[in-house]
């Protein structure tokens, strides 16, 4: 089971757009983060209906079925890799996905603040 939170090639940009080596054109970054918002509230909805598959039955209560509840009951939450944990993974990347693009976003309003506390530094010496 791979282990999202050190693995994630996200975890390592979030660095690059924090030295500004990675930009995207002003607002796409915004727009971006906003998308990764959206699918981690997809995500959790999807997430909770895998729970709720933790509970099958209908196969009866010969052994072979027993056997099959216990089988799909695992594969959707409490097993090994389940459904519920691979959606949480996925989850954490896109939040690291959403990381890297709020940090270029926040690259673009510090530069702006910058700019502006220069221009007005230079126009108070005009005057």
């Amino acid at each position: 089971m791979p282990d999202v939170n050190t693995n994630s090639s996200w975890t390592h940009l979030v660095g690059a757009a924090a030295s500004g080596e990675l930009v995207l054109e002003r607002g796409v970054a915004r727009k971006c983060a906003q998308r990764c918002d959206d699918l981690i509230g997809e995500l959790k909805f999807v997430q909770l209906g895998a729970k709720r598959l933790a509970k099958v039955d209908g196969f009866g209560h010969l052994p072979s079925g027993i056997a099959l509840t216990a089988k799909f009951e695992s594969k959707a939450s409490g097993g090994e890799y389940s459904m519920d944990r691979a959606i949480a993974d996925h989850i954490v990347v896109v939040q690291q996905m959403r990381d890297v693009f709020l940090q270029i976003e926040a690259r673009y309003a510090a530069a702006e603040e910058a700019n502006t506390a220069a221009t007005t530094a230079v126009g108070s010496r005009i005057n």
